[in-house]
C-alpha cells in the first residue's frame, strides 16, 4: 500500500507495527489504550480518537488560515529535519513587483541576509528559513523573467 494515501488512523497503526507500543507510549506519554484509540478505523468504531497526526495537522492548517504561514512552514521544517529534508511550497511564485529590474533588486535584501547568517554561523534552522527566502524571491525574478519573454 503507498504509504502517502493513509488515513492519519492508519499511519498510527503503522507506526505501532514499525516501533512497538512500548515507543508509541514514551513518545506521546499516554497509556496504550489512549493509543489504540487513535488507530481504530471511525468509520467503523465509536470508541475511536483523533490521532495525534491529524491533530498537528489542524493546527498547521489553522495557522495557515490565521496568517501565521510562516510559524506553520518553521513546524513543518522542525517535523521533517530529523530525515534531512525540509519543505518548499507547491505553488510558482507570484511576482510581487512591477518590474524585471525591481524583482531583481528584490532579491538582494534575502540573499545578503542568508549569507550574513551563515557567515556568523546561525542556527541551521535560521539558514534554511533564511534560504527559503531567497528561494522565494529568486523564484519570483524567473517568474516575472518568463512573464516577459512571453510578452
Amino acid at each position: 500500500m503507498n504509504k502517502n494515501s493513509l488515513d492519519a488512523w492508519e499511519m498510527m497503526l503503522e507506526a505501532k507495527d514499525a516501533l512497538g507500543m512500548p515507543a508509541l507510549e514514551r513518545i506521546f506519554k499516554v497509556g496504550h489504550k489512549q493509543i489504540y484509540k487513535q488507530m481504530r478505523n471511525p468509520d467503523y468504531s465509536g470508541d475511536s480518537a483523533r490521532p495525534v497526526i491529524q491533530r498537528v495537522r489542524m493546527l498547521l492548517h489553522d495557522l495557515d488560515k490565521a496568517g501565521a504561514d510562516t510559524l506553520s512552514l518553521a513546524m513543518l521544517n522542525y517535523m521533517a529535519e530529523p530525515l534531512g529534508m525540509h519543505c518548499i511550497p507547491n505553488a510558482v511564485a507570484e511576482p510581487d513587483k512591477p518590474t524585471l529590474a525591481e524583482e531583481c533588486l528584490d532579491d538582494l535584501p534575502a540573499l545578503v541576509a542568508l549569507h550574513k547568517a551563515m557567515m556568523h554561523g546561525e542556527d541551521p534552522r535560521t539558514v534554511e528559513a533564511l534560504h527559503a527566502e531567497a528561494v522565494q524571491e529568486l523564484d519570483q525574478t524567473i517568474t516575472k523573467y518568463r512573464e516577459g519573454l512571453q510578452g
